[in-house]
């Protein structure tokens, strides 16, 4: 294939890996508060019930602040292809830059919006559209995050990068958790009624700003601009997307239900499981819980580092392997009774959920070129949440009932990882570390275009 990279033999080797890593902490840093953020919350979920739903039954309550937190899973689709376009027309920088500022400036509102006794109906109508505005936001973020880092990243550590991005997920739903749990600790629960639940929310102001100054002090990714230089016709990635990259689409989005399935069934629907169907306090869940996301995220960037001598398909295949093989007893562990074994199976369970996130991140976006990459990663992650993500822990709640097995969600985690090795064994061309980058020649004969379409549809 020749030299398929973008190397850029002006800038001395040193420089650009000090710009890659401050590129990749300002991408890290985001991904970590906008999942701080867009978590909240469900943490406070309770407390929201009372103050914009008080005539309610509490029940009635908590389903309706519940139906809110759901609402931004059907938005982020919408995110997903506005900030998208923009970071494959603008820059990845710029798409990065606004949807920090969207979502710290929804979450910072949040906890400023008076409460139902104050403005009556207007109350949960404004909670649910900033709802909908950090939906919109997360739409994108987490896409156009990786695929920068993806862009600046030496080619042969692009998974080990990328594998931050992950982990500081997992790290800022653990910081929300653990917000909120100290401050409910803190103070009475009338003051936490009454203002106490406004603190998390609040916070995400100062952390937004920190990361809005990291963004706007770096450069955007040396193949976007080369890429944009390059370009001798209008650019319409929304459009190309869905008429050249279809079979690449539909694979992204496969993989990303199945990363999601496990994301959402193994670090937030068990929390649930444990309390509700295992017997665990709800103290106790989520303290096994907080471990295991504490724990995942160091087993991410250990796959990621796995990742760069393996390559991203067969990381792949190694994750959804050990969901096969691993998750059966990890559930049959939890099902004891104790405490400790709990936590262990839980652990067990963190071991092929780190290998698909960091497998996933770094496979998908190689399966697009410069132009759509932005737009095509952050729509398939945005669909497989609303599957994968949204359904699945329905599906799993449902199936629980109807059946009476506890361990339903296991089942549903082997089909998962089932599934994914069909596809991504039938679909998925093999690629080496070295070799993952072949999608992003930017010169005028558009190379890079035809080998995506040509990975895209094997």
């Amino acid at each position: 294939m020749g030299k398929n990279s973008i190397e850029h033999d002006h800038i001395p080797a040193s420089c650009r890996e000090r710009k890659a890593k401050r590129a990749t902490t300002a991408a890290v840093a985001g991904t970590f508060v906008e999942y701080y953020d867009f978590s909240v919350y469900g943490y406070v979920a309770a407390t929201l019930a009372t103050v914009f739903f008080p005539g309610q039954d509490p029940a009635v309550g908590l389903l309706s602040t519940i139906l809110i937190f759901g609402s931004a899973f059907v938005v982020r689709p919408l995110g997903a292809i506005f900030f998208g376009r923009i970071g494959d027309r603008k820059g990845r920088r710029v798409s990065l830059i606004a949807c920090i500022t969207c979502m710290g400036a929804a979450a910072g509102l949040t906890g400023l919006l008076p409460g139902y006794a104050q403005i009556g109906i207007w109350a949960p109508i404004l909670l649910l559209i900033l709802r909908l505005l950090q939906g919109f936001s997360t739409g994108a973020e987490f896409g156009g995050a990786i695929t920068y880092i993806r862009e600046w990243a030496p080619p042969r550590r692009r998974a080990f990068y990328i594998s931050f991005a992950s982990a500081a997920g997992n790290v800022g739903k653990a910081l929300a958790a653990g917000t909120t749990a100290l401050v409910a600790s803190l103070m009475p629960s009338e003051a936490m009624l009454n203002w106490g639940w406004r603190i998390p929310f609040l916070l995400a102001v100062p952390l937004g700003i920190l990361v809005l100054v990291l963004r706007l002090r770096v450069e955007d990714s040396p193949e976007f601009i080369a890429n944009n230089r390059a370009r001798d016709h209008a650019h319409r990635p929304v459009r190309d997307l869905f008429a050249t990259h279809r079979a690449a689409l539909a694979k992204s989005i496969l993989i990303a239900v199945v990363q999601n399935i496990g994301t959402y069934i193994g670090t937030v629907f068990v929390a649930v499981y444990l309390s509700s169907v295992l017997g665990f306090s709800k103290a106790t869940s989520s303290t096994i819980v907080l471990v295991a996301v504490l724990l995942a995220a160091g087993l991410i960037v250990a796959a990621g580092q796995l990742g760069t001598r393996l390559g991203g398909k067969r990381l792949l295949l190694w994750s959804y392997s050990a969901y096969i093989v691993l998750i059966l007893p990890s559930f049959l562990l939890m099902n004891q009774g104790s405490i400790g074994l709990a936590i262990l199976g839980l652990a067990l369970s963190m071991v092929p959920y780190a290998l698909c996130q960091a497998g996933t991140h770094t496979t998908v976006p190689e399966l697009f070129p410069v132009d759509v990459r932005h737009t095509a990663v952050a729509f398939a992650y945005s669909i497989g949440a609303i599957i994968g993500g949204g359904g699945g822990p329905y599906l799993a709640t449902w199936l629980i009932d109807a059946t009476g097995s506890p361990l339903i969600p296991a089942f549903m985690l082997v089909i998962a990882g089932a599934l994914g090795m069909i596809v991504v064994s039938l679909t998925v061309r093999p690629t080496s570390p070295n070799e993952a980058h072949i999608h992003t020649n930017p010169h005028p004969a558009r190379p890079a275009d035809t080998a995506s379409t040509e990975a895209g549809s094997r």
